[in-house]
């Protein structure tokens, strides 16, 4: 089949090498110049992605022993951890070339702009072009315009992040993670690349641009580079197919309401459906494994969302507990259901926050 891809980020291109590897004939059109850019992803990952995409070293710019979790009023708890800081710039071209090896086509400057009698129309140069397609998928990221060209998204909510590449003095074994006043309504971060350079930025739905100015002048480092970008809010069971159209990625909102974090999923996403097409299922009941997962990762955050700076202090307080740092250790956090209950075993007083999540 003729397999149009709109969008070359991870889902785009794990998409597109998954169909090529299937004898379909795909073709990827990405609106920017270069793959990988701009950057909009702080581009913290766990070892859930060697599960996906074959480790390389070649776009691991840091691994990292744990995480520092500071509370509202300045305590600290330190949970170890083993994950990686990796380049988007150079992970997007390797997923890239790994779709080109296996056969897919790539387009850059080729922007997407409707749906014209079953064809795709694409911005380049200038002038436009209308393309026909058997399968029309959107791996455009949160706005997608797929996604809105077929009816799909109508209202969505999203968080706003901001992000800087800032100098300093960092730690590089342990990436930050601030709650509170800093951070109403979602958290703020800093993930180290090195001893001198850290990604540090902070999100929420509203005063984002204060939220950061805040972070910024905790850590007083000069501005090499800035990011910014929405992230989609997960909602639920969202239409993610109209016909033979398809949505993958931030562009079906698959994203982790306690992270934003949205690298692995959009992969594990494209995986679903390619496997979906392969085997001729349902692509929306085949996401059933996938948003369970999100169900509970939003169930967390609307807990998160009611917790006084108070419920911050008890629950940074009972995570110091061992055996709640063993389990965050060897369960990574793509899989809550696979944790949260071994957490309330280890620490039944965690269960007092189920209260806000029941709301």
């Amino acid at each position: 089949m003729n397999v149009l891809i709109v969008g070359a980020g991870p889902a785009g291109s794990a998409t597109a090498r998954l169909l090529a590897e299937q004898g379909h004939a795909v073709s990827v059109f990405e609106e920017h110049e270069k793959i990988g850019r701009p950057i909009a992803c702080t581009g913290l990952v766990t070892n859930v992605l060697w599960n996906f995409v074959e480790k390389d070293d070649s776009f691991i710019t840091n691994e990292l022993l744990g995480v520092k979790v500071t509370a509202p009023s300045g305590k600290e708890l330190e949970i170890p951890l083993h994950e990686f800081a990796i380049c988007r710039e150079t992970f997007d071209a390797h997923l890239a070339k790994l779709a080109i090896e296996a056969g897919a086509q790539y387009h850059t400057r080729h922007k997407f702009t409707r749906l014209n009698n079953g064809k795709a129309v694409f911005a380049h140069a200038g002038s436009e072009h209308e393309l026909p397609y058997d399968l029309l998928i959107g791996a455009d990221g949160p706005f997608s315009a797929v996604g809105r060209a077929a009816g799909l998204i109508k209202d969505r909510r999203y968080y706003i992040g901001s992000q800087a590449t800032i100098t300093g003095d960092f730690d590089p074994a342990w990436f930050l993670t601030f709650f509170g006043n800093l951070a109403p309504g979602f958290f703020a971060w800093a993930v180290p690349e090195n001893n001198h350079q850290a990604r540090v930025g902070v999100a929420s739905k509203k005063n984002v641009a204060r939220s950061f100015e805040l972070l910024r002048e905790k850590f007083n480092g000069e501005i090499i580079e800035r990011q910014a970008g929405p992230i989609p809010i997960y909602e639920g069971a969202r239409h993610v197919q109209k016909e033979n159209i398809f949505l993958v990625g931030d562009a079906a909102g698959v994203c982790k309401n306690t992270t934003g974090g949205g690298i692995i999923t959009g992969i594990w996403n494209a995986h679903i459906l390619a496997n979906s097409l392969k085997n001729k299922r349902d692509y929306s009941s085949a996401l059933s494994p996938l948003r369970r997962e999100l169900w509970l990762h939003a169930k967390l955050r609307t807990m998160l969302d009611k917790f006084s700076n108070n419920d911050y202090e008890r629950l940074v307080h009972w995570m110091s507990k061992p055996a709640v740092k063993a389990i965050l250790f060897n369960h990574p956090r793509e899989y809550p259901s696979k944790l949260l209950w071994k957490l309330a075993i280890a620490e039944p007083k965690l269960l007092a926050f189920t209260k806000y999540a029941l709301a």
